[in-house]
């Protein structure tokens, strides 16, 4: 399954025990974009002993960060029912609102492997 990226929301791209969102997410309408993204993610964590999120945001807004709260959360409680869950955090290297977004919603987390990721 891959939702393509728009001007304001990023590609998300869904494949066995993989998640990955690339992009901007500043959507009009956070409920349109997070209810097909928290649905396949629920279904594909369901079937994984192990699962893996890759998130690459160049940019969200405070909507998306409830957003992304809330599937932190849901990957948290996975984790803790026994789900393997690795989460890479990507940022750029010069990018230290992204890198410190990261680093908040690692605290967040007792489950998951959390991974924060400098890219160039």
């Amino acid at each position: 399954m891959k939702i393509p990226a728009t001007s304001r929301t990023p590609e998300v791209d869904f494949s066995a025990g993989l998640c990955a969102i690339k992009g901007e997410c500043y959507p009009e309408d956070i409920t349109e974009f997070s209810s097909p993204v928290l649905s396949h993610l629920k279904e594909g964590i369901s079937n994984a002993e192990e699962y893996k999120v890759v998130i690459e945001l160049y940019y969200f807004n405070s909507s998306s960060a409830k957003f992304f709260y809330d599937f932190f959360e849901y990957l948290d409680d996975s984790a803790c029912e026994g789900t393997k869950i690795v989460v890479v955090w990507r940022y750029r290297e010069d990018d230290d609102t992204m890198e410190e977004a990261g680093e908040e919603f690692e605290e967040d987390l007792e489950h998951v492997n959390f991974i924060l990721e400098s890219i160039g």
